[in-house]
């Protein structure tokens, strides 16, 4: 009985031992280790263990921060091309790159913090599996794609990956048009999108920079060689005749001429195509080829774009001095059913049908409801050479008395049309290597600054735009500026008012303005000051020395600019009764990189010290920046 008593003392000792243990390291665990990460946890082979909120969202920022400078790479059949996720330009001279692809690519952060610190993860249990019995714990990083912008940019990349499945078709022998051939079919091929996902996940999920080695698998085509056989005898009937005749009534001072274009029975037959209707085969003209040969190769010759006139405002009352011009276009879909319809019937001919476009026709611009000034943009352009302020003028030119209608989404480039000297633009000198070369259009960034500042002041909401790679004294203040070069990037905005909007433009000695005309409706357009932050100074000078200076002389290129961040916020508010949402609030973001000043010299033995004190220097340092840029705080 003593026996039996002693050893439940010592049970119930040991028990209680244990217990002991077991709530002291509990509390202990609960007073300094709940807020942190267990023992042994890692996301792929970065060790997280033990880390709070802060020091976890710090390394993750890093790691963050070398996958998108290394980017992605993608191999397939020996080619090797990179995804970039980072968002620095290539060089001064070319704006900021399309960033699509990189912010198609979104590393959650709160969506994987929560993954960390989830009850499973975070648990008392998990800590003593992992402290004492030497568990692991492995968390993914969580993130998201975009799979319709990737698969754009690999079709672009890797053409070869992505081939359509042909169907077997009928063509005419090159040797004997008599004779109808019927061409074999082709399977094609495309990126395995199941591998694809599945290398993604495993690599950016532990945070790897991925290597992704491509995988395709076969698309197969509908019909194939011997089916499309037993529709033979019925495609030969449709070709009976050697060409189908499609034709248009040109009108002349209230009278017809048939204008007629004939389809050779070589195209005619890469009409026929064939299909199965649940299972049966049946012959068809396929109506996408005909719809593209309407577009190609008819459509030209007839479609005629509209013109809308073109204003100027006088004594605040709008005059016309350019009319408008009526256009017209190919009805493809009338036209698609007349040729079916034709072909159907056995009719070798069938009427092509056009609709006008009309203008709006009218003497007075007050009918577009032009009644005031809705917005206006200003930039300031002193110290620019003589090409550029002409460049500036030219541009300005091409968009002054331009009415935009409601609805319709405006386009820098569009609107400037060819930038080459046939339209009047001279060209600027930049540095390509170690040479200069002229380039037509220097100073369009002018134009394109101001007629964004301008659809700002006029509330309109803005479909595209890019700042430049560093800053310049001509955008000033930094951050509201916008790049523009053919063909792309580009400034655009949308005419979200229910009026015309019309475009005036005027120089007034070094200032360039953008008048935006219409009618008011009621929005209210803001834009906070901008903030500069990030300041970091330019490299040394980069000296280049050149045979097609003299000796000794001295022409910088490129300017020194100290690099910086800089955003401002864009808020709209809409009157009530708006369809719109009431308050709408964008930021607009710029990162500038800083660029070091680039100086041709001629080439000579003389002693440095007479290169650095020659007087022929084309641009200099923008002192206004940096000295203003020294009163600005580091941190936004």
């Amino acid at each position: 009985m003593q026996k039996n008593k002693k050893f439940i003392i010592i049970f119930l000792s040991a028990v209680f031992c244990l217990l002991a243990i077991f709530l002291l390291t509990y509390f202990a665990w609960a007073q300094n280790n709940k807020e942190s990460t267990a023992p042994n946890t890692f996301i792929g082979n970065t060790d997280i263990s033990n880390m709070n909120r802060f020091e976890i969202e710090r390394v993750l920022k890093e790691k963050v921060v070398d996958i998108r400078n290394l980017g992605i790479n993608f191999s397939y059949n020996g080619k090797t091309e990179n995804l970039h996720l980072g968002l620095q330009a290539a060089s001064p001279d070319i704006p900021e790159p399309d960033l699509k692809y990189a912010e198609s690519f979104i590393f959650d952060d709160d969506a994987t913090f929560n993954n960390i610190f989830s009850k499973k993860n975070n648990s008392f249990t998990n800590y003593l599996k992992n402290k004492f019995f030497n568990n692991s714990t492995q968390i993914d990083f969580i993130f998201h794609y975009s799979e319709e912008i990737l698969n754009e940019w690999l079709q672009n990349s890797f053409p070869s990956a992505n081939i359509e499945p042909e169907n077997a078709y009928f063509s005419l022998d090159p040797n004997n048009i008599k004779i109808m051939v019927n061409n074999q079919e082709k399977v094609g091929k495309e990126i395995n999108q199941d591998y694809l996902e599945e290398d993604l996940k495993n690599q950016l999920s532990k945070l790897f920079a991925p290597e992704i080695t491509i995988k395709t698998k076969s698309k197969y085509p509908d019909i194939n060689q011997g089916e499309l056989e037993k529709l033979r005898p019925e495609a030969e009937r449709i070709l009976e005749k050697e060409e189908f005749v499609t034709y248009f009534l040109e009108k002349f001072n209230q009278k017809e001429e048939k204008i007629t274009f004939s389809i050779k029975e070589g195209d005619l037959v890469t009409w026929i195509s064939a299909s199965k209707n649940r299972g049966n085969l049946e012959l068809k003209l396929d109506r996408k080829k005909i719809e593209n040969y309407l577009y190609k190769n008819v459509s030209p010759s007839i479609n005629q774009d509209v013109v809308l006139p073109r204003f100027d405002i006088k004594d605040n009352k709008v005059i016309s001095w350019q009319t408008g011009k009526n256009g017209r276009e190919v009805n493809i879909e009338k036209s698609l059913e007349n040729i079916l319809s034709a072909i159907n019937l056995n009719i070798w001919e069938a009427e092509i049908e056009v609709k006008d476009i009309n203008v709006d026709d009218f003497n007075d611009g007050n009918q577009f409801q032009i009644k005031e000034i809705i917005g206006t943009g200003h930039s300031n352009f002193a110290g620019s050479p003589s090409n550029r302020r002409h460049n500036i003028k030219v541009g300005s030119d091409s968009i002054h008395g331009l009415l935009i209608k409601p609805g319709d989404e405006f386009s820098l480039i569009e609107n400037l049309g060819e930038i080459d000297a046939e339209n009047g633009y001279l060209p600027e000198l930049v540095i390509k290597g170690n040479k200069t070369i002229p380039e037509y259009g220097g100073g369009l960034c002018q134009v394109a600054t101001t007629v964004f500042r301008s659809a700002l002041g006029s509330g309109l909401p803005i479909t595209a735009r890019r700042s430049h790679s560093y800053r310049v004294s001509y955008y000033e203040p930094a951050g509201t500026d916008a790049s523009v070069y053919d063909p792309w990037p580009d400034i655009k905005f949308l005419n979200d008012t229910n009026n015309y909007i019309l475009i005036q433009s005027r120089i007034e000695g070094n200032n360039l303005y953008y008048d935006f005309w219409g009618t008011e409706d009621g929005r209210v357009s803001t834009t906070t000051k901008p903030v500069v932050y990030n300041i970091t100074p330019p490299p040394p000078t980069k000296i280049i020395e050149t045979d097609e200076l003299e000796p000794g002389k001295r022409r910088c290129t490129e300017s020194a600019h100290n690099g910086a961040d800089a955003y401002f916020d864009y808020i709209v508010t809409y009157p009530e009764g708006a369809t719109t949402t009431p308050r709408q609030e964008i930021r607009f973001s710029s990162h500038y990189i800083p660029w070091q000043e680039v100086c041709l010299v001629g080439k000579e033995n003389a002693p440095e010290e007479e290169l650095l004190n020659t007087d022929t220097v084309e641009e200099t340092i923008n002192s206004d920046i940096i000295s203003e840029d020294n009163k600005i705080n580091q941190e936004p």
